[in-house]
């Protein structure tokens, strides 16, 4: 036989062989020390409402919203000498078939106060602060769309906005859509499957993945642009609004949105959720926030 032909032959086999061996690693995670997560954003003229769950393990099988909620908690927002007792209460989310539960008070939150939210939950104790003074409603000027811009997620089409930032301030801003989806709507390119929708449409509350800051454009007119979450055909119409919100909020989800960024991207280093307002037992915010009026947005393909 050929020598040419036997080296192939052989380096063949050797390849075979190396593709055919397989090792089984059994890798046993380490303990998981779980914290609570602790979410509220105040608004004027709202009834406040804090979300108390349990955080889990990334594949953790509890996952729906009665698994992770914590149950029984004592929860109080406070504002000088008037205490508003939250109770647990609920909502039907049709998208997710099952109860969303938060915990709601009956006191509505008021403009230029000073709140304290103090939870305690068997020997647990959280407390944190926020004010609704400390931050000014925006307004927004126009609106517009674009098929396509990069940022650093990727390509993608846009919504967007043009305001004025509020001057002599440190502002902090967040995205709102809020529009009917149906099960012919796709997010994130999956179309929903919600057997309790039927042929119905709901309402969202379309949130934008990051918040803006106004360092170094004190008074100027601020431009955004924010990728759709949910699928749309031409006409389709929402409402837009601008959160102005606090700096709890803002640092919490601004390091969310350098998490989320981090994993998408190797080249970018890993992003943690450092502690916040309640230490290192919880992660999560207490803030306060404002909206703008409502704009008809209506997609224009």
């Amino acid at each position: 036989m050929n020598k040419f032909v036997v080296n192939i032959l052989l380096l063949i086999t050797s390849g075979m062989s190396f593709l055919s061996c397989e090792k089984v690693i059994t890798i046993t995670p380490p303990p998981y020390a779980g914290k609570v997560s602790i979410q509220s954003m105040l608004e004027p003229g709202s009834l406040p409402i804090v979300y108390f769950n349990k955080t889990v393990p990334y594949f953790d099988s509890k996952i729906n919203f009665a698994d992770l909620v914590i149950r029984n908690a004592n929860i109080n927002i406070t504002t000088g000498s008037a205490t508003d007792i939250l109770k647990l209460d609920s909502v039907y989310d049709k998208v997710y078939c099952e109860y969303n539960y938060y915990y709601k008070g009956s006191k509505p939150v008021q403009l230029n106060k000073a709140y304290t939210l103090t939870i305690t939950n068997n020997n647990d104790t959280y407390t944190a602060s926020c004010s609704t003074g400390s931050i000014s409603g925006s307004a927004i000027d126009s609106t517009s769309y674009t098929a396509n811009y990069k940022d650093l997620y990727g390509e993608h089409e846009g919504v967007i906005i043009y305001f004025k930032d509020v001057p002599a301030q440190v502002n902090y801003y967040r995205y709102e859509m809020d529009r009917f989806i149906d099960t012919a709507t796709k997010k994130a390119e999956v179309k929903i499957v919600s057997p309790c929708l039927g042929r119905d449409s709901v309402q969202v509350q379309e949130l934008g993945r990051s918040v803006f800051s106004d360092v170094g454009q004190d008074g100027q007119q601020l431009k955004i642009v924010i990728e759709p979450a949910y699928s749309h055909n031409p006409g389709t119409k929402g409402y837009i609004r601008i959160q102005s919100i606090d700096k709890n909020a803002f640092n919490f989800f601004d390091q969310l949105d350098k998490q989320k960024l981090s994993q998408f991207n190797p080249f970018i280093e890993p992003v943690f959720l450092r502690d916040g307002q309640f230490g290192s037992r919880a992660i999560g915010y207490f803030s306060a926030m404002i909206k703008s009026n409502p704009v008809l947005f209506v997609y224009p393909e």
